[in-house]
This record gives C-alpha cells, sequence and structure tokens, in this order.
C-alpha cells in the first residue's frame, strides 16, 4: 500500500473510510479534558475528516494529507474560504484557526509546524498495514514534546476476517508501538453494526478503543 493506492481512492472518490459526521469520541472526550483555548491539535493523514473543522471551533489546528482533492474538499465543503502556498516540498492550505500541508507525511518535520500539545489520530494508525505502522509511530513521535498527548482511536477485529483498510491494532500492538509511552485506555465501544465509516464489514467483533498516550 502506497501513494499511489490512496490517491486513486480520492481520484476515483472510494471514500468508504470518511465519516460524513464527527466522530462521537471526539466530541463525547475531547473537550471533557478541559484544555486551554492556546492549545495546538495535529491532525496527521488527516483526508478531509469534519474532526477538524470541530477543533478549530476552539483550537488552533493542522493537518497533513498526501491527496490535494482531499485538501480542497475540505475548505469547499465546509464553505470555509482559505489560502494556498508552497511550504518547501509541500502545499499548505490555511485560514486563521487551520492550516493543511498537502504532501507526504515522512517528510514533514516538527518544525515546519508550531509546537503540538495534542495529536489526534482518528484514522491514520489504522489506515496503514503493519510493515509501515512501525515507521509512522517512530516518525510521529518527533512530533512530541514533554507535555505533548495522543488522542488515538482505534479498532479491533479478527484479523483473518479482514485484511484491511482498515487494519486491527490490538492493545498489545499499541503497547508495542508506544513502549516507553504511558498508554490509557479511556474508552471501549463495540460497534454491534459492525458499522465503521461508511463501510459494513462481516466479522465477529467490531471494537472501537480510545487511548490517551503520553511521554512518561
Amino acid at each position: 500500500m502506497d501513494s499511489f493506492f490512496w490517491h486513486k481512492c480520492w481520484e476515483r472518490n472510494k471514500l468508504g473510510f470518511h465519516q460524513s459526521d464527527v466522530h462521537p469520541l471526539l466530541t463525547q472526550y475531547f473537550k471533557k479534558l478541559s484544555l486551554p483555548s492556546d492549545q495546538h491539535v495535529f491532525v496527521p493523514l488527516c483526508g478531509k475528516t469534519l474532526d477538524m473543522a470541530y477543533l478549530a471551533q476552539y483550537w488552533q489546528v493542522t493537518g497533513n494529507e498526501l491527496s490535494e482533492i482531499a485538501c480542497s474538499d475540505f475548505f469547499l465543503e465546509n464553505n470555509i474560504e482559505y489560502q494556498k502556498k508552497t511550504s518547501g516540498d509541500f502545499e499548505q492550505f490555511f485560514c486563521s484557526q487551520l492550516s493543511l500541508f498537502q504532501g507526504d507525511f515522512f517528510k514533514l518535520s516538527a518544525d515546519a509546524i508550531d509546537r503540538v500539545d495534542w495529536i489526534y489520530d482518528r484514522a491514520a494508525l489504522i489506515a496503514l498495514p503493519t510493515t509501515m505502522q512501525q515507521a509512522y509511530v517512530k516518525h510521529l513521535k518527533t512530533f512530541f514534546c514533554s507535555h505533548t498527548r495522543l488522542f488515538l482511536v482505534t479498532v479491533e477485529f479478527p484479523k483473518t476476517q479482514l485484511s484491511g483498510p482498515p487494519f486491527s491494532i490490538t492493545a498489545t500492538d499499541v503497547q508495542r508501538l508506544f513502549s516507553g509511552f504511558t498508554i490509557e485506555c479511556i474508552a471501549t465501544n463495540e460497534l454491534k453494526d459492525k458499522q465503521f465509516a461508511q463501510r459494513s464489514f462481516e466479522v465477529d467483533y467490531l471494537t472501537e478503543k480510545l487511548y490517551i498516550i503520553r511521554q512518561k
């Protein structure tokens, strides 16, 4: 699975991974964390998720997305006026509260964006096969500072029943990928209808979990 795969998904409008509403775990838990208004949230592999529009109502948001279609669609579909400029290897789509860096996540440096207070990952890690997960997390950790926390949403299902994406991420996987970090699972939802975003899966179970992860 490479950049070609994701570009084709956007070009062909095959967006079964796109959620048409703000994620309920975000609305249920993020504001309960009582964050100051000056917080900066980074959203890697963001697509055109409505979660960014929700977050930008309260905090500064920076997203990263491979597809130019996704970046422009986000602003157009949410009726947000934006500007565009070239920033190194990236095209930057931006307005006052929100900025999207369009390009390869692995080429994005933490120095290119402001200090990150929170990282919001609802569908980035689970979009990547096992062979790419370690590299993704390794680069993601470069955006952490001493106070940064990761709001990570995962899905679990029998790995033999669905090849992905999405890919099943178990608690053991999270512990392995974020070894040396403090990990707290604060919510577990059994998705009884086996529905994920715009897709339904024929699996024995489908469980969504929310983790808060930070450096020790």
